[in-house]
């Protein structure tokens, strides 16, 4: 099974980066550049996991996850951030909405730990399990 990861940032450049950093994982992606588009899929599919930026212009990452996972509730949230936006996120947050936190800007090999972790969460507490690709 391969799951479905999305990434929701206003910056395109940001989400092209994710995209390419994540080419080679076992992932279906999807990126969206505007958290509202992103909500009007949020039942179209099973969500593994989602990657939000805490500070978008048309909605705070914080406020978007929380929304998501209202319907979406075992979906892992990640949250990337600055580091001075960190203490004010995690001071913000609501008791399981975020998963995992990353630091902007985006270090590959800690990004992609994120999300490996968050999938092998969203496994053990859903009961999927992913079939070894040949």
């Amino acid at each position: 099974m391969k799951f479905n990861v999305m990434f929701v940032d206003d910056s395109i450049s940001v989400l092209e980066s994710l995209q390419w950093i994540f080419r080679d994982e076992p992932y279906y992606l999807f990126a969206f550049d505007n958290p509202f588009d992103a909500l009007k899929v949020t039942k179209t599919l099973e969500w593994a996991v989602v990657v939000a930026d805490k500070s978008m212009q048309n909605m705070d990452g914080l406020e978007f996850l929380k929304r998501f996972q209202a319907q979406s509730p075992r979906t892992m949230g990640i949250i990337m951030t600055g580091y001075n936006e960190m203490k004010e996120a995690m001071d913000t947050l609501s008791p399981g909405c975020v998963y995992r936190f990353v630091k902007k800007p985006l270090n590959h090999i800690e990004i992609k730990q994120a999300v490996k972790t968050a999938i092998s969460a969203y496994e053990a507490n859903t009961g999927a399990k992913r079939h070894a690709i040949v």
